[in-house]
């Protein structure tokens, strides 16, 4: 089964009333510089404060935000998968 977690050194900012994920030293040259994150995004991102699958984070985050688990699903397929991809999320294989 996969899972993610956040890549150390990746850390939300509030500047101007936009969120940003910046890669301070220990992720620089892992993920983009900065990263502009929308409204959805950041609150996932502040949610996302351990190691999950897929399903589990969106329960998780369902619970948290006050939604039906499968109306999370996509929004957290999208998040994860956009995320892994960008390097912001660590990907790993666990028996």
């Amino acid at each position: 089964m996969k899972v993610y977690r956040r890549r150390p050194g990746v850390e939300l900012l509030e500047i101007c009333g936009e969120s940003l994920l910046v890669a301070t030293r220990e992720a620089r040259g892992l993920c983009p510089f900065v990263t502009q994150l929308n409204a959805s995004a950041s609150q996932l991102w502040k949610l996302f404060d351990a190691t999950y699958s897929v399903n589990d984070f969106a329960e998780y985050a369902a619970q948290a935000l006050g939604k039906e688990a499968k109306s999370m699903l996509l929004t957290v397929i999208f998040f994860v998968s956009k995320m892994s991809e960008s390097g912001h999320l660590i990907e790993e294989e666990i028996e």
